[in-house]
């Protein structure tokens, strides 16, 4: 109906009338673009709100894993010093520089030997090949990228922690498999010698064989050595979660 208006006029060299036309015309392309950004943004902004949360709750889930996993870790550690020590063996010798800014921290001091473990002591052997592999949340951080939603992120220093912690996720992985594969074989060494997981063995006895044992006692100590290796793959992805968490919240609460 417009343009047969603007003909209208042109044939009756009503410019005026043409110009009035011309600017409701802009206008309304102008309006009609503007509610449309106005509709996109806050589709984005609701999908954003969404993100995070998933994205929070993820990590939730993840931090409570990790600090399992470190107790389980610990203890083991404690463990094999134990047993090596109960067995008249040098204990767990685990120095480690102080890293470089941004690399991870793999030191930890290992209790005295008269700080003994909470647990029976003839389940020392149980500790020592005791595992907890927490299974990283990756699903909403990979579907945000593989989806090409990161632009929905609008703060890019989110976005780089949200990288950050997956990458940092990832050294858990590869940990938890290094661990895995390690344990396999402390299972098969302690089996050869009828050790098994669960079973209780009097610490009398399982010292003596430790010590009589030179397979076993470099099993039990090459156990102890990955596990604080895993334990500090899983500290620092967990000092990374605590970081992203703060940002998350205080970026979710700018909408």
């Amino acid at each position: 109906m417009i343009f047969r208006r603007v003909s209208e006029h042109v044939k009756a060299q009503n410019w005026m009338a043409i110009v009035i036309d011309f600017v409701i015309v802009v206008l309304g392309v102008f309006i009609g673009l503007q509610v449309q950004d106005w509709s996109q943004r806050r589709a984005d902004q609701e999908r954003a709100v969404q993100i995070v949360t998933d994205l929070l709750a993820d990590i939730e889930t993840d931090r409570s894993d990790f600090a399992n996993a470190m107790a389980v870790d610990e203890k083991k550690a404690v463990a094999a010093n134990l047993s090596l020590e109960g067995a008249g063996l040098s204990g767990i010798e685990f120095a480690w520089e102080t890293p470089s800014a941004g690399s991870v921290d793999y030191s930890f001091e290992l209790p005295e030997t008269s700080e003994r473990l909470s647990g029976r002591s003839d389940r020392l052997w149980n500790d020592v090949v005791l595992s907890s592999f927490p299974t990283v949340s990756t699903t909403t951080s990979d579907a945000l990228v593989g989806a090409g939603e990161d632009r929905i992120i609008r703060d890019r220093g989110v976005f780089r922690e949200i990288q950050l912690y997956r990458y940092r996720a990832d050294g858990v992985i590869q940990q938890n498999e290094k661990l895995l594969a390690i344990r396999e074989s402390t299972l098969s060494v302690g089996a050869s010698y009828g050790l098994a997981p669960m079973a209780s063995v009097p610490a009398e006895v399982y010292f003596r064989l430790v010590a009589s044992e030179p397979q076993l006692a470099a099993a039990i100590r090459i156990e102890a050595t990955f596990a604080l290796f895993h334990r500090g793959e899983i500290l620092s992805a967990d000092e990374h979660a605590a970081k992203l968490q703060d940002r998350l919240r205080t970026y979710v609460d700018t909408f």
